[in-house]
């Protein structure tokens, strides 16, 4: 990386690319850092209990903009 180049400037580059530029850029850096086997196994851990916690109906599942749409009333504080 050019010297001249800090990180604040380059996210500032960055967001100036195209949707499709970016999520390629964050998948491409994601996969650039090595994984730790502790953490996978316990990713693996967590979407297993997960699954099994659907599959009994403990848990349910709810269609995706449902689930923005609380995301966000829960941000903005609005119930």
């Amino acid at each position: 990386m050019n010297a001249a180049l800090t990180l604040d400037s380059f996210l500032a580059e960055a967001m100036n690319f195209a949707p499709e530029s970016r999520l390629e850029l964050a998948e491409r850096l994601v996969a650039s850092v090595p994984e730790d086997a502790e953490i996978e196994a316990a990713q693996i851990e967590e979407v297993s209990r997960r699954m099994e916690d659907v599959r009994s109906g403990e848990m349910k599942l709810i269609p995706g903009d449902e689930a923005l749409r609380q995301v966000r009333e829960a941000v903005l504080g609005r119930a």
